[in-house]
Formats: structure tokens, sequence, C-alpha cells
């Protein structure tokens, strides 16, 4: 088993360890978030774009109401469906928006895109399953600062800042990694399937957050998965010398200081 501390421990009763496996093997048995952990470590899809980085915001206002984003026109391969349905689809990410989804299957699903790896760890003594994840293939700026997977939902709904901070503090990061022309990525994508975004009134820290989970899983299937670290590498730094070009190295958020890789 590996270290506890390069590792997240989830104990579960041994009757029941084929639940604690399920939301893993459910998704690692599509070349989807099987893929998702091969894709965050940097192994390169054949079908991989190289192409030079373009700092300027995409206009989403400009799209034709009936018209979707070309998932086409971004960095990363779109899904084949030669392995089945896409594990980080439209749908999925819709119902992650609607609540459809647990909390720790949307904070399990954001470790797997990643790269944190899922293992069982049965306790010789307790007979109690841990799941146990690694940060091995985890992008490397982001592996460095969590070493273990933080939780990026708030599981247990309590807001106390004892409780909340590393949270807060983790699903900002998050959001600030994604890259500017994609922060309104989930909205002007879901608006297709009739989610225009949560109306104030009622609004709550967990609805937020699940669409700010979601909008960053979107911009990891556009633009970083099935990518190499060494191709986004090349990319992160043929945009930071145009973000010196345009003045915007101080940005707080969306610029390749805040990136993941």
């Amino acid at each position: 088993s590996l270290p506890r501390a390069m590792a997240s421990c989830v104990v579960t009763p041994v009757a029941s360890a084929h639940r604690a496996q399920t939301p893993r093997a459910s998704l690692a048995a599509r070349r989807g978030v099987a893929a998702v952990r091969g894709f965050a470590r940097g192994v390169s899809h054949p079908h991989a774009r190289h192409r030079t980085i373009v700092t300027a915001a995409a206009d989403d206002t400009t799209l034709p109401d009936d018209q979707p984003p070309d998932e086409s026109s971004f960095g990363a391969p779109a899904w084949s469906g030669a392995d089945g349905q896409d594990p980080i689809s439209n749908e999925v990410l819709l119902k992650i928006v609607l609540s459809q989804i647990s909390d720790a299957e949307v904070n399990k699903l954001v470790w797997q895109c990643l790269g944190y790896t899922a293992s069982m760890d049965l306790d010789a003594e307790t007979l109690e399953v841990c799941e146990v994840w690694s940060p091995e293939n985890v992008f490397p700026k982001w592996a460095a600062a969590y070493p273990t997977p933080p939780d990026v939902i708030g599981v247990t709904r309590k807001y106390f800042p004892e409780i909340d901070a590393p949270v807060k503090a983790a699903v900002g990061a998050l959001t600030r990694s994604v890259q500017q022309e994609h922060k309104q990525g989930i909205k002007t994508t879901l608006k297709h399937y009739g989610w225009k975004g949560y109306k104030m009134d009622g609004l709550t820290p967990n609805m937020t957050r699940r669409a700010q989970a979601a909008n960053w899983v979107l911009y990891y299937r556009r633009e970083l998965r099935g990518v190499s670290i060494e191709t986004l590498k090349k990319r992160r730094e043929e945009r930071a010398a145009q973000e010196v070009t345009d003045g915007r190295t101080n940005a707080p958020t969306g610029s390749t200081k805040q990136g993941v890789v």
C-alpha cells in the first residue's frame, strides 16, 4: 500500500467493498477516465492536435442560440466514441450541475481528470477497505500543491471556516487554472441542454462549486485530455510569451501562472 502521507483514504467496511469500487470501475471500464488518467499524466493521443496558442478570449455570445460550440476547434482531441460513451460528456456535466451525481462522485471525477489514480487497500487488522489515491500521474503543478486529492465540493456541507477553508482554497485554485476564454464554457455549452445557469435566489455554495467543477472538467476535456505533458508545456510557454505581449502577466486568474501544468 502507499504511504498515508501520499494518499487519500476512504474507509469502507469490507462487506461493502464492492460498493467502494463501483464509481471507479464504472469509469475505468471505459477509456474515458481510464484515458482520463492516462491523458492527465501526459500520454499523447494519436490524434492530438498541435497548435499555436492564441490568448484572445473566444466570444461565446456570438454563437447562434441553436449552434453549440465546435468541439473540433479546441486543443484536445474530441472523443471518438470507439470505446463507448464519453464519461465526461455534456450529459454527465449536466447531471453535475443538476445535482444528479453525488458530491463524492463529483470529487472523484475531478480527481481522475487531474490524474490521481485509485487502488484498494485492505487493513488486515480491522478488515476495512481503504481507497487509496496516488498523485503519481497528476499534472505537475497541481501535484506539487496537492499530493493528496482535495475535496473541491465540500462533502460535509458544513461551511464553518475551520472546516470549509481548505475546500474553498482548492476549488478556487481549480477555477483559476481555467484559461480565460473557457471561463463561461459550462454555461454556453449547457444552454443547449436547457441549463442557463443558476439564479441568485436560492444559490448555495454547493451549487456554485458544482458549476465550477463542471466547468473545469469541460475545460480539461477541451484543452488537456489526450495531450502529452511535453506538448502542454510547449503551449504554456507560447501562451506565457503572449501574456507578456498583452500585459497580462499579473492577471489574477486564467493565466499560465495559475495553470495545472
